[in-house]
């Protein structure tokens, strides 16, 4: 027997998260040639603050300068968030607030959230808080805890032909790449 679901359009409240799986993508992914570069305080900055909210989900936003097809990671924000163990949300002011003391041309360039177990797929439901197709979405598991090394674990999408897809360990290899660079610009707005 399946235990109660909550799901409310208006507040995008919801309990049973795995019963949103969604369908397979419609068709393979194609690599577009674009890479977003990072220095390794964005990936500490992001597990702290995935796993400051303890055994529940949560989500942090990747911005920084993009030129052509590279976007490299300047800062690490945790927007104001409602997190249950299940899945997060986050009101539009809250993103507006996130954003008001970005730098002159800086844009998003990912949205990371954390899942509680190992699988980093989305669900119908991560498909849905993604606040723009034309950034990546990263999931962590084990709500940020390290796993494994670097970028291992870590479930990478991106948008293409009206579908989030998964991409492959090597797909991953040539879209994220880790560079020496200053520390990031780390905010944390909960």
């Amino acid at each position: 027997m399946l235990s109660a679901t909550t799901i409310r359009e208006d507040s995008i409240v919801m309990q049973d998260e795995y019963l949103l799986w969604r369908d397979p993508a419609p068709g393979p992914y194609e690599p577009i040639g674009s890479v977003l570069r990072l220095p390794p305080t964005a990936i500490s900055a992001t597990r702290d603050l995935l796993q400051r909210a303890g055994r529940r989900e949560s989500c942090v936003f990747w911005y920084g300068e993009r030129d052509g097809n590279t976007a490299v990671v300047r800062s690490v924000r945790a927007p104001k968030q409602r997190s249950m163990p299940g899945n997060y949300h986050v009101e539009p002011d809250a993103i507006s607030e996130m954003v008001r003391d970005l730098p002159e041309g800086w844009k998003p360039v990912a949205q990371i959230h954390s899942h509680p177990g190992m699988g980093t797929e989305h669900s119908r439901y991560d498909d849905r808080m993604i606040s723009s197709r034309r950034i990546l979405s990263l999931v962590f598991p084990i709500y940020g805890v390290p796993a494994a090394p670097w970028p291992q674990g870590i479930g990478v999408h991106e948008w293409q032909n009206d579908y989030w897809h998964m991409l492959s360990p090597e797909q991953v290899q040539g879209r994220l790449e880790v560079i020496a660079a200053p520390a990031v610009d780390r905010r944390d707005f909960r």
